[in-house]
């Protein structure tokens, strides 16, 4: 997810002069941009930090202190069509970002006494596609009874992590060698670029808490991303070598509904439906629109006191 100005003239200039043998590296672009948060880059980018969003699957519920919560979440990763995708050199180069239908993670919570509740989960760096992810989360919840049969759940959530992969240059392209169709950027090797995302967020849930074991749930979320993108790739024939950093930063809102079903005292599992709203200036549009974020997700958990 590169930037336009000096990277275009690079790799404008070393594809026009460049010959047929890879040549050593005559342009080295190493400049940080900020990038305003609907720019095409930035969507990308927030595109891929609403997937890992720690939701709260559920209304916070009353626990008692030291009650454990093990499990297993997710989620469906939906894939770009080639406009979408479209996102690099300010919306003007494809980047190969479909690299996994799925998105999982461990997650745990423990009763911290007074109604609040600590929540982790972790996506380890296990390679799948071409992209690995290693991210933390966390987030702090605690339940208001709104009547017998429903409750109203403050949280407090946030992650830091980053995803690897070969986002500018794929395998494919580096593979295909001077094919200009297949490799039109003459990408000599994958590149190992690294996306890193800070957010933090507050969500607001309600459903119902009666004796039936469904139970239903909405939810709302505002959310804070600060955002980076590192580039690390070699193109144009192996003339020129990109480390551009892209920064970005900004608030998104996002949306649940759900259910829970209590199929033992120990064990439950929920289903939830996600959006998030998420801002994009695709030129030569010069205002911003939505192209929101929608997944499907759900969590098995199991509670061993």
């Amino acid at each position: 997810m590169r930037s336009a100005g000096r990277s275009v003239l690079a790799v404008g200039v070393a594809l026009a002069t460049m010959g047929a043998a890879p040549a050593r590296a005559q342009f080295v672009i190493a400049e940080t941009e900020t990038l305003s948060f609907d720019r095409p880059e930035s969507w990308g980018m927030k595109y891929y930090a609403s997937l890992a969003l720690l939701t709260g699957m559920g209304v916070p519920e009353r626990r008692a202190a030291g009650s454990i919560d093990l499990g297993f979440e997710g989620g469906y990763v939906p894939q770009m069509s080639d406009e979408q995708r479209r996102i690099g050199f300010n919306g003007t180069k494809l980047e190969d970002v479909n690299k996994t239908s799925f998105f999982g993670r461990l997650r745990g919570s423990v009763g911290l006494g007074k109604g609040l509740a600590l929540e982790l989960g972790y996506t380890p760096p296990v390679e799948m596609g071409g992209a690995t992810p290693n991210i933390l989360a966390f987030g702090l919840g605690r339940p208001f009874e709104l009547s017998p049969a429903w409750r109203l759940g403050v949280r407090g959530y946030g992650q830091i992590g980053t995803i690897k992969g070969d986002i500018t240059c794929s395998a494919e392209e580096a593979a295909a060698g001077s094919d200009l169709q297949a490799n039109p950027y003459q990408c000599v090797e994958p590149s190992k670029d690294e996306s890193r995302q800070k957010v933090v967020g507050l969500e607001l849930a309600a459903g119902y808490s009666g004796a039936s074991r469904f139970k239903p749930y909405v939810g709302l979320g505002l959310n804070y991303m600060d955002l980076e993108f590192r580039v690390n790739a070699l193109y144009a024939n192996g003339q020129v070598e990109d480390h551009n950093l892209q920064l970005t930063s900004g608030t998104t809102v996002s949306a649940t509904a759900g259910v829970s079903f209590e199929a033992s005292r120990h064990w439950r599992l929920t289903a939830e439906l996600f959006y998030s709203w998420l801002g994009i200036v695709r030129p030569p549009s010069t205002t911003s629109a939505n192209e929101g974020f929608f997944n499907a997700r759900m969590l098995v958990s199991y509670r061993i006191r």
